[in-house]
């Protein structure tokens, strides 16, 4: 599959068998509503700053486009809770609603297809986002999260060099397709390069992290030369060495937490991260969606973007003042988005001209 999609984009759509299915546009024969469109938003979950972060940002293009006549009304929010069959009735209440676009954030990988059948029949385009699926009814919208674990696990070997000692892999929940991705992709760099691995499951709770990062230390008394973020690992792992007064190893980071940031500006320790906060996902998707009611068709049902990395020659760009090591925020793509528009035009098809907005992504607070 990967040698028949667009040059352009194939690095980063790198391993998405890990996370996602690629298959063809199952809006080939839908034609869209005439504005304004009501737009309507289905959460899994809003229990997380991260996730309130993707809601206010979704919210703000919203009205947006509301002030151009663009929207019909505000946006409709529903929140699960976690609940695959709370979520599913939302979408379907959503369709009896009117609602013309359906954003989906974070839905189950299973659980939610038939709700989304419903939606598709009903002529309501569903753009899920952030997450891989095993539906294939509905448009995805997601950055390469295997390409992003390479990546960042690439730094890592040429960081360690000759350096003696494992690599601890910070993991994710077992089982979540966008952790399996992204550890895949370091996994298999680790490997290529020949470096002894070791593992703990952080399950992407700070808490969890630093106290598995703590109990591997001190049952575990060789070199760690590095330690790969799976996610929301960099803070307590850091502060896991420094409570058992063990030399920092080379970290990497994630999802460009504002508290990442704050920890690499204390310790003066080079890292690599990536702007992958819920916002710019929300962003990347409505530009899908826009593309999609001007008429375009997308060649494939998942649109995958590589995010805006983080490093050692940027990273003052991403440093605010109020950065803390207990900000809840997470740092936003530098030059305002992850991708430009520009980057879509070889994943779809059509010249209708879509409408833009303003995502405000730089005027999210720093807290």
């Amino acid at each position: 599959m990967l040698d028949k999609l667009p040059s352009s984009v194939r690095d980063t759509y790198a391993g998405f068998w890990h996370a996602t299915r690629v298959g063809p546009d199952p809006y080939a024969d839908w034609t869209p509503s005439k504005a304004p469109w009501k737009f309507c938003y289905s959460s899994a979950y809003q229990g997380n700053s991260w996730r309130q972060e993707g809601l206010t940002v979704a919210k703000n293009i919203v009205a947006d486009l509301q002030k151009k006549d663009l929207a019909d009304g505000p946006l409709l929010v529903s929140d699960a809770n976690n609940n695959a069959s709370l979520q599913a009735t939302q979408i379907t209440t959503m369709v009896q609603k009117g609602c013309d676009v359906i954003l989906v954030m974070q839905p189950p990988t299973v659980g939610v297809c038939k709700a989304f059948d419903t939606a598709q029949k009903a002529g309501v385009l569903v753009v899920v986002m952030q997450t891989g699926t095993d539906c294939t009814n509905v448009i995805q919208s997601d950055f390469g999260a295997y390409y992003a674990g390479q990546t960042s696990a690439k730094w890592l070997v040429d960081q360690v060099g000759d350096a003696k000692g494992s690599i601890v892999m910070c993991d994710g929940i077992p089982g979540v397709a966008a952790a399996e991705a992204r550890q895949a992709g370091a996994a298999d760099v680790f490997k290529q390069a020949g470096l002894k691995v070791d593992h703990i499951t952080g399950e992407w709770t700070p808490s969890t992290i630093k106290s598995q990062m703590l109990s591997f230390l001190s049952t575990n008394q060789g070199a760690v030369a590095g330690v790969w973020d799976g996610g929301v690992c960099a803070v307590p792992v850091t502060q896991a060495f420094q409570q058992a007064d063990r030399d920092l190893p080379w970290v990497t980071g994630f999802e460009g937490a504002c508290s990442w940031l704050a920890s690499w500006d204390k310790t003066g320790k080079d890292s690599i991260g990536f702007a992958g906060g819920a916002g710019q996902g929300v962003n990347e998707a409505l530009k899908v969606a826009m593309r999609m009611l001007a008429g375009q068709k997308p060649k494939y049902n998942t649109l995958l973007y590589p995010l805006a990395q983080i490093d050692s020659t940027n990273v003052d760009q991403y440093l605010k003042p109020g950065m803390t090591l207990n900000s809840a925020c997470n740092a936003q793509p530098a030059e305002g988005e992850s991708v430009p528009d520009s980057y879509y035009d070889d994943l779809f098809t059509g010249d209708g001209k879509p409408a833009t907005f303003d995502a405000a992504l730089a005027d999210l607070p720093i807290k």
